[in-house]
């Protein structure tokens, strides 16, 4: 079929004179340039068009971080000492947070002036318990939780030696007079001499906290 067409085609050029023929030739020459172009442009285009889109990508993200580093640049220009400020400010909460349960527990403690006083009352009050020795301990800087090395001392530690003398059921009885204390008289080590028996003498290191180092006064 396609074969008979040209074959018409043919005979139909035959048929035409040589300027006929001259015409027709140019005319498809024009025609086929023109497919061409029309072709090379579409490709040109398409090109044209992906390096656009590419050069529009790059010019958002060179402005995205042109933002960014104008914010950052503003906020170092606005407070370049912000992270020093906020932990400063972190530790002095937690400094004032340790203070306020120190003196809350303070209000539970034994005054300094009558710590050495109330223990006397103690034992004076206690029938066969008598008091064989007393003496005051240095106080002791404690430094607060991860403080910085050479930082002042967050409290001090005073403490004292007492010495008493009775029977096993006085010396009983005066330990759990002392327990139910208002105060909280915290003792580290206890110690029990029985080599004078039928008496026997308790000697107890009690200590407490405080916030001044000149604290315990006898």
């Amino acid at each position: 079929m396609a074969r008979e067409k040209w074959r018409e085609v043919g005979r139909r050029i035959e048929a035409m004179s040589l300027r006929e023929r001259l015409f027709v030739f140019v005319a498809a020459v024009v025609v086929a340039v023109a497919l061409v172009q029309i072709l090379m442009i579409d490709a040109v285009q398409g090109r044209v068009q992906n390096a656009e889109e590419r050069l529009q990508s790059a010019e958002a993200a060179r402005l995205q971080i042109d933002s960014q580093r104008e914010l950052l640049a503003g906020q170092g220009r606005g407070d370049p000492d912000r992270a020093a400020r906020e932990a400063l400010a972190a530790q002095e909460a937690r400094l004032t947070l340790l203070n306020a349960q120190l003196e809350t527990r303070g209000h539970s403690l034994v005054p300094p002036e009558r710590m050495a006083q109330v223990l006397k009352d103690v034992v004076g009050g206690k029938s066969g318990v008598r008091i064989v020795g007393f003496k005051t301990l240095g106080p002791r800087p404690v430094s607060l939780p991860d403080a910085p090395e050479g930082s002042p001392p967050g409290f001090y530690r005073h403490g004292f030696e007492i010495t008493v003398s009775g029977s096993y059921a006085d010396l009983v009885a005066y330990l759990e007079h002392l327990e139910a204390l208002p105060w909280h008289l915290n003792w580290t080590e206890a110690t029990l001499d029985a080599t004078g028996r039928p008496d026997l003498k308790l000697t107890l290191i009690v200590h407490t906290l405080s916030l001044e180092e000149a604290w315990l006064r006898v």
